[in-house]
């Protein structure tokens, strides 16, 4: 059951992208620190006129923690995130030559760098197989009874024990969709969802 669930997904969200906008690695690593209890829609707005001011890792170390905060003040939690943008900034420049590291090890050691984030630029900026888990893959995966742990890490030893390598990358993104857009905190489409018909919880809410 847990691997039709998983091809069905596969075949409706067919190479799925992040909503989050990028044109590259860093970028992506930017994004992804700002949309954190914040909307993909708001961040792409922010971070739209905040590339186009600054361009790499050097240039947030030359521009400084407070003028960051400026350029992000209507993101939640700015301050904080400023700190921690400033701070990885100044590590990828000292100890990276300015790049984005490949690894998820390299990456959580970065200030305000989880393992959701190192995931979602692996998989999406370097296509290196990963699979990251937001609160839209939990729900997701615990209501398709795709995986019945609570802790994201276990959550995506799960998914990878379903689903080949190379389709992590879509699974997950797929779930994210599924989990924005039908199968909603609160609200659900059930009806309109394409996995009514193996879904348990639904048919457990009925």
């Amino acid at each position: 059951m847990k691997q039709q669930i998983v091809k069905k997904i596969l075949e409706h969200y067919k190479n799925p992208g992040v909503e989050l906008n990028f044109s590259t690695p860093f970028e992506l690593l930017i994004a992804a620190m700002l949309s954190a209890r914040y909307t993909d829609k708001k961040t792409n707005i922010i971070t739209k006129r905040l590339f186009s001011v600054l361009h790499s890792p050097q240039d947030f170390v030359n521009a400084g923690e407070e003028k960051i905060k400026e350029y992000i003040s209507s993101v939640s939690m700015y301050e904080t995130k400023a700190k921690y943008i400033y701070g990885m900034c100044k590590i990828l420049v000292s100890e990276y030559d300015g790049e984005v590291p490949k690894s998820c090890e390299e990456l959580i050691r970065l200030p305000g760098v989880g393992r959701k984030t190192a995931n979602m630029v692996l998989s999406c900026a370097f296509n290196i197989p990963a699979i990251s888990v937001d609160t839209h893959v939990v729900r997701v995966a615990q209501r398709l009874s795709l995986s019945q742990q609570k802790k994201p890490e276990k959550i995506e030893e799960d998914l990878m024990h379903i689903c080949p390598k190379e389709k992590w990358k879509d699974l997950y993104l797929g779930m994210i969709l599924l989990g924005r857009y039908i199968c909603k905190a609160r609200g659900t489409l059930c009806e309109k969802c394409f996995l009514k018909d193996v879904c348990i919880w639904r048919k457990n809410e009925i």
